[in-house]
């Protein structure tokens, strides 16, 4: 007798890990004036293309010098070969130290361009909200040729310099898997459609600043069904009193105080949801699939995700949960 298959899993391991250069352009200023190390422990998820994103500090030490700052600005530039189960990549996690070595000495204070210590001048905007990335078309439109008609992926880490309004410019590739295919030139076609804060939180300007954008090249994105997205973050939710003033009349009078719908959305410009459709509704029948596409509405999600995947032009799965008091 033949029992159950058994799947067959491997983990997420490396590709590409940051170098000591890359490490000495996120150092905290003031850590690195004083001549201090340090060290970070970041807890990740792992995408389908081997992109980090949802990155947490776990810890860092010495508390309080923006080490795990520091290594969350590092993400962009680690690359991993995803889990898989049966063969198929699957989104996976992973706990992930990062030493930063003293210096031999303090470093005093920067001069711009002189030294070693030169990139620690440069202020890095990390995990920015940007208010126009490319779309999905336009990403798709540029995939290399080379590479489309291979079937191959790839990775892309552009590091770029802020303009006036949020507009950005002057962008190196700091890393580009596998190479000498054109995933490198082709982000940097895209760099024009971005469009990011033209000030910092403290009020000060952007302009100047650098940036670290990372550009992931799927294969899906090819089969123009898939619309592949990500793991897009919510910039707008509707608020809990729009979800009570809609829950069905019928639920309540059937004594029904749970409910979980699932809704399928095309994501238009400005990250808003359309051409809503219900795909799940428990329980069925009682007036949430309704209800919940009223709400759409009041969704938004970024533009562009973690992993480096655009939204515009995708489509979303979008849960929702109904709970009465």
């Amino acid at each position: 007798m033949i029992g159950p298959a058994l799947a067959v899993e491997t983990e997420a391991d490396w590709l590409k890990k940051p170098s000591a250069e890359d490490l000495l352009a996120v150092w905290p200023t003031q850590a690195m004036k004083a001549g201090i190390g340090g060290r970070a422990q970041i807890a990740c998820k792992i995408s389908t293309q081997g992109a980090l994103f949802d990155c947490i500090v776990e810890s860092e030490t010495p508390a309080g010098a923006g080490f795990g700052a520091a290594a969350i600005a590092l993400t962009p530039q680690f690359l991993m070969k995803p889990a898989t189960r049966d063969g198929k990549p699957v989104v996976s996690g992973a706990s992930i130290p990062i030493n930063f070595v003293a210096p031999r000495t303090a470093t005093g204070s920067h001069i711009p361009g002189q030294g070693l210590y030169a990139p620690l001048t440069r202020e890095v905007l990390s995990d920015v909200s940007w208010r126009q990335a490319p779309t999905y078309a336009q990403v798709a439109a540029v995939y290399p040729l080379k590479a489309r008609e291979a079937q191959v992926g790839g990775r892309v880490t552009l590091v770029c310099k802020f303009k006036e309004d949020g507009k950005i410019g002057r962008c190196d590739a700091l890393q580009e898997e596998p190479k000498r295919h054109g995933f490198a030139a082709a982000a940097k076609t895209l760099v024009g459609e971005f469009r990011g804060p033209a000030a910092m939180s403290d009020g000060k300007s952007t302009v100047g600043v650098m940036t670290q954008i990372p550009f992931t090249f799927a294969v899906e994105m090819l089969d123009p069904e898939r619309r592949l997205i990500g793991k897009p973050r919510w910039t707008a939710l509707p608020k809990g009193e729009d979800m009570m003033a809609g829950y069905p009349n019928a639920a309540i009078q059937a004594g029904v105080r749970q409910a979980r719908v699932i809704i399928a959305c095309d994501v238009a410009s400005g990250g808003r949801l359309s051409g809503c459709a219900p795909e799940k509704e428990e329980p069925a029948g009682l007036g949430f699939a309704a209800s919940a596409l009223a709400l759409a509405n009041a969704f938004e999600v970024s533009r562009w995700t973690a992993e480096g995947l655009p939204t515009v032009g995708g489509r979303i799965r979008v849960p929702i949960r109904y709970d009465l008091p």
